[in-house]
């Protein structure tokens, strides 16, 4: 997502502070990932456009098996990690 000082509306409360940001606020970046945290697409800078991607609907339930991150990992009666400093 591209946001231009333009973007913002000329009525907006605190316009004064927007009037001073650059004519490119934010250059986009907008990228697909996968489940794993891998690229599926590069991330797109300095143009609006749309990004496809084939996703693998099964992934993100494999991605769950490894690591459950608001079930069981987050279970300080089930899981406890212990490190030993010496």
């Amino acid at each position: 997502m591209i946001i231009r000082r333009s973007s913002y509306p000329s009525d907006l409360q605190e316009y004064n502070i927007v009037s001073k940001l650059p004519g490119l606020v934010c250059r986009g970046g907008s990228c697909i990932i996968d489940s794993y945290g891998h690229y599926l697409t590069k991330p797109v800078w300095d143009k609006e456009t749309i990004i496809y991607a084939e996703l693998d609907m099964n992934l993100p339930a494999a991605c769950k098996m490894e690591h459950d991150a608001i079930g069981h990992y987050a279970r300080p009666d089930v899981l406890e990690l212990k490190v030993n400093e010496k």
